[in-house]
């Protein structure tokens, strides 16, 4: 399933059953214009929650509808979280509250829950992964390799069974005065002895050995990643954004994204995204079901 466009992901997500899913949120335009989009499309039924919606939903046709924001994003997650609905959109930008109140309702059923951008770069003729861009500030090593799972399953559901990971780091040798270098040797050896299954993870790697093979052989570094890079793992939220904000602003990339580590899929959009991700992040959570 990976392919260079966005595109083939709705044809893919099309191709399959439709899927309820409830909507709460402040009611942005781009966001309920990308659910009506969805339904239209054979992805979802949608379910719109509460009284932000009343501009363009009539009173019969929503759940709730007399619920405030919060009352109708509670009630919309307590459906999601006890398989009542396939899925649930929050039209309002991604919040640490929202993730708290998400972990409240029991749905984060790995140990973190982290946020995998998808790129699709100008040119290239592949998507590719960054993670984890939105939710994890500073991970320790704990947290990095449920992050890490979190991207291999994402990768997953694009197709990509068997991922080439770049562990990135500032450098390409082990420094134990910086953390990030020590953090991607162990995924790179845990990969090597199969601890996530059929994948490749290779660090620590700088960027130029990432995207060069000539690069990292210069360095002595054998591996199949440097140059096929699947997925790129950083090592904390700043060096993604930086990174993701970059490809956007000169590359023109184009990102969607996945809340990746709970349950039941929660659609969101990161400030990353233009707003025609919305049908986008629809399509990955209706792919998530299958």
């Amino acid at each position: 399933m990976n392919s260079p466009h966005f595109e083939y992901l709705l044809r893919a997500a099309a191709s399959n059953r439709r899927r309820t899913m409830t909507i709460s949120g402040q009611g942005g335009v781009a966001a309920v214009e990308a659910v009506l989009q969805a339904q239209n499309m054979g992805l979802v039924q949608p379910i719109f929650c509460g009284v932000a919606f009343s501009e363009w939903i009539p009173e019969n046709e929503r759940l709730f509808p007399g619920a405030n924001v919060e009352e109708a994003r509670r009630e919309a997650l307590e459906l999601v979280g006890r398989g009542k609905v396939d899925i649930c959109l929050d039209t309002d930008p991604f919040s640490f509250s929202f993730l708290r109140l998400i972990s409240e309702k029991g749905i984060v059923d790995r140990r973190v829950a982290s946020y995998v951008s998808i790129c699709e770069l100008p040119g290239e003729n592949r998507l590719t992964l960054l993670s984890d861009t939105l939710v994890n500030p500073a991970p320790n090593l704990k947290d990095k390799i449920a992050i890490l799972e979190n991207a291999i399953s994402v990768a997953a559901v694009l197709g990509i069974s068997e991922p080439k990971i770049a562990a990135l780091a500032p450098l390409e040798l082990v420094n134990p005065a910086i953390r990030s270098t020590v953090d991607a040797a162990i995924l790179s050896k845990m990969s090597q002895r199969g601890q996530f299954g059929k994948v490749v993870v290779e660090g620590p790697l700088g960027m130029d050995n990432a995207e060069s093979a000539s690069a990292a052989r210069h360095k002595g570094i054998r591996s199949p990643v440097p140059g096929d890079v699947d997925i790129y793992f950083f090592p904390d939220i700043e060096s993604a954004d930086i990174t993701a904000q970059f490809l956007s602003w000169v590359f023109r990339a184009r990102f969607a994204g996945f809340l990746a580590g709970t349950g039941v899929p929660i659609v969101v959009k990161s400030h990353l995204e233009r707003d025609d991700a919305w049908l986008v992040n629809i399509a990955l959570a209706v792919l998530r079901c299958i």
